[in-house]
Formats: structure tokens, C-alpha cells, sequence
């Protein structure tokens, strides 16, 4: 240990005591230098502090880690969570309204669905590009004759395409000829026409004028061909909605001709018979008559043909049933002679039984 040293109070006077100056000769106190021991204490604590922000490091680091696994386990529920339509949506990039299963058969109702959207997209688009393309293939949905459509918009002479000059005589006849014939000339007043024209030097000036209004002609034609044709496919589909109106009306009073149609298949009934099922838009009805054999078709059309009189076909058949009986009746009966006692019989079988066609 360092040696101790003790302060000498005789060198130490009031005086000095009072001044603000301490007196030169008193000793100053010694620092002490840091022993191996304060040494290792510091080193220990150093070296307890490191562990402890190691220790801190490595929870912050598990509650890391802790907050990922919860993270991705709630997104793996949230993803066992979505349905397969939905991801399909998402992939396809589809919003298909409506209702799909979770099975095979909503699957591939929904790719369906998806598809029809496709092909309406790129129908879409050439209709842009090709709008004369679009107009041919609604007249033809329509259910118009593509002769009459193309008679129209592309006839044998495109007058929108035939142009007059000077030299051509030909041409300037042919267009004045074809004016005053649509405008009802017969023949020869076509040709007297015509000449006075040429007499005339005027022929090309009327040429001109004829081609302007055959031009406007052949417009209206098309566009005339094309409303009619629109107005009659509103009228039959006018007509075919009030004929399902009807057919709905008649299953929804609950008898048709003797038959009672229960309220819980009224919907179905009509539904089989409306509803398309296919892509051809057959239904489940015209499915199930191409289905039927033979003898079913034959019943079918011999109801028809009896004007679906229910009434008199069981009378029929419940009289079949009874000459059937009758006949089997007749046919186990077999002659007998019944005597009396003491003498003979008043009663002589037939030699031969009467037929089921005589008896009826």
C-alpha cells in the first residue's frame, strides 16, 4: 500500500487560515493511481454491459422473427381464406359477376364466362376497325338473306365508284339510261331521251346529274334493306316474348288439359323449356326430345294428332281393356250339356262359339 502522509497543523496559522491563498508550504494530497482491482471491476462491467446489449439484441431480433411467422401465418389463413373464383378473377383480370361453386362445375362455368367476355372484347375490336363487317353481321343475326344484303351494298355497278369524263360517251349513256329506267322510262323513251340529249350537246352535263342521284339511290337502298330488316327482327322477337309470356301464364295457372302441374315445378317446368344449356343455345327440352326412341316419338305424335283429347283416348283405352277381358272371359268357357234329373236337358251348346268381332 502507498504510504500515508498526515497534515502538519503547526505550519498552518489564522492568518493564513483567513487569506484566500492557501500557504505554499502545505502539502497537496496525492492521487492515487488505479489499482488491478478498479482495473478488472471496470473490464468486468464492460464486459457485463456488452452481454447485456447482446442480450437485448438478440431479443429484439427474436421478437423480429416472432412478428414475421405471425405475419405470414395470417397471410397463408387470409389466402386459405380466398376461393378459387377469386383467384381466378385476380388472375385473369376478369370481374365476372354471379355465383360460381367452388367444384369443377364452377370452375369451368366461370371460364366460360371468361371466354364469352374474350370473344366479345376482340368482336369489339374488329367491329372498330371493320364497321361494314359489323353491320353484315347484324343483318344476317337478324336472319336476313345475304344475297338481298350484298345486291344492295355491292351491286353490279358501284356508282359511288363510276366517274364521268368527256371522252367516255359510253359511260354517260349507260348512267343516263339507268337513271330514267329506275325513274320508270319505258324503252323507247329511254332512246328518244338519250338522243335528244346527244342533239343536245348535253348528255355528259345529265350524266352528271344521273350519277349523283343513282349514287343517293343505291345509299338509300342499303340503308332502307338494313331498317327493314331491324324492324323485323324487333317484331319477331316481340313476338316470341309475348308467346313465352303466355307459355308462362298457362304453367302458372296449375292445369293444362286434365293435368295438374304442382306449384314447386312450375318454375323448373318452365325453366326446361326455356332455358338455353348449351353453347348452341338448345334447351333441356329440345335435349330430351332428341333423346326420345321411337315408340316414345310415335306417342308423342299420335297425342298430337288426337288433338291431346285425354279424355277420349282413356275412354278408348279403358274399352280396349274390357274387349281384352271379355275376350279371355269367352275363350276359357267351353261347352257343356246340363241335364235334369229324369230326362234330358232343356239346354243345347252352340256348336261353335260367336267371335269377339261378332260381339262387338
Amino acid at each position: 500500500m502507498a504510504e500515508e502522509k498526515s497534515l502538519d497543523l503547526s505550519q498552518v496559522s489564522v492568518a493564513n487560515l483567513l487569506n484566500n491563498e492557501a500557504p505554499s508550504n502545505i502539502p497537496e494530497p496525492e492521487v492515487q493511481e488505479e489499482t488491478p482491482v478498479a482495473e478488472e471491476q471496470a473490464e468486468v462491467e464492460e464486459q457485463a454491459e456488452q452481454e447485456t446489449e447482446s442480450i437485448e439484441a438478440e431479443n429484439e431480433e427474436a421478437n423480429e422473427v416472432s412478428e414475421m411467422v405471425a405475419e405470414e401465418t395470417s397471410d397463408a389463413d387470409q389466402e386459405d381464406e380466398v376461393s378459387v373464383i377469386d383467384v381466378l378473377r385476380s388472375k385473369l383480370g376478369y370481374e365476372i359477376q354471379g355465383d360460381f361453386s367452388e367444384d369443377y362445375d364452377g370452375v369451368a362455368k366461370f371460364a366460360d364466362a371468361v371466354a364469352q367476355e374474350i370473344a366479345k372484347e376482340q368482336l369489339d375490336s374488329l367491329f372498330t376497325q371493320f364497321p361494314d363487317v359489323e353491320q353484315y353481321v347484324q343483318y344476317r343475326y337478324n336472319g336476313g338473306d345475304p344475297k338481298q344484303y350484298f345486291q344492295a351494298t355491292a351491286p353490279v355497278v358501284d356508282y359511288a365508284a363510276v366517274e364521268i369524263t368527256e371522252d367516255n360517251v359510253g359511260i354517260q349513256r349507260a348512267v343516263v339510261e339507268d337513271f330514267l329506267q329506275r325513274s320508270g322510262y319505258t324503252g323507247e323513251e329511254i332512246a328518244e331521251t338519250v338522243q335528244d340529249y346527244i342533239d343536245a350537246g348535253i348528255l355528259q352535263r345529265q350524266a352528271n346529274r344521273s350519277l349523283g342521284k343513282l349514287q343517293k339511290m343505291q345509299e338509300q337502298e342499303a340503308a332502307t334493306l338494313i331498317q327493314r330488316q331491324q324492324q323485323e327482327a324487333q317484331q319477331r322477337n316481340h313476338q316470341i316474348e309475348q308467346q313465352w309470356s303466355t307459355i308462362k301464364s298457362t304453367i302458372d295457372q296449375g292445369v293444362v288439359r286434365g293435368f295438374e302441374i304442382p306449384t314447386a315445378d312450375r318454375k323448373k317446368f318452365y325453366s326446361w323449356m326455356s332455358d338455353a344449356v348449351d353453347n348452341q343455345g338448345r334447351t333441356q327440352r329440345l335435349v330430351d326430345r332428341e333423346k326420345m326412341d321411337v315408340e316414345t316419338q310415335v306417342a308423342m305424335e299420335y297425342l298430337l294428332w288426337k288433338n291431346f283429347d285425354l279424355n277420349r283416348l282413356v275412354s278408348n283405352t279403358q274399352n280396349t281393356k274390357k274387349a281384352q277381358n271379355l275376350k279371355q272371359k269367352l275363350q276359357q268357357n267351353k261347352p257343356a250339356s246340363q241335364r235334369m234329373k229324369g230326362g234330358k236337358s232343356s239346354y243345347t251348346a252352340p256348336k261353335k262359339l260367336p267371335s269377339l268381332k261378332d260381339l262387338l
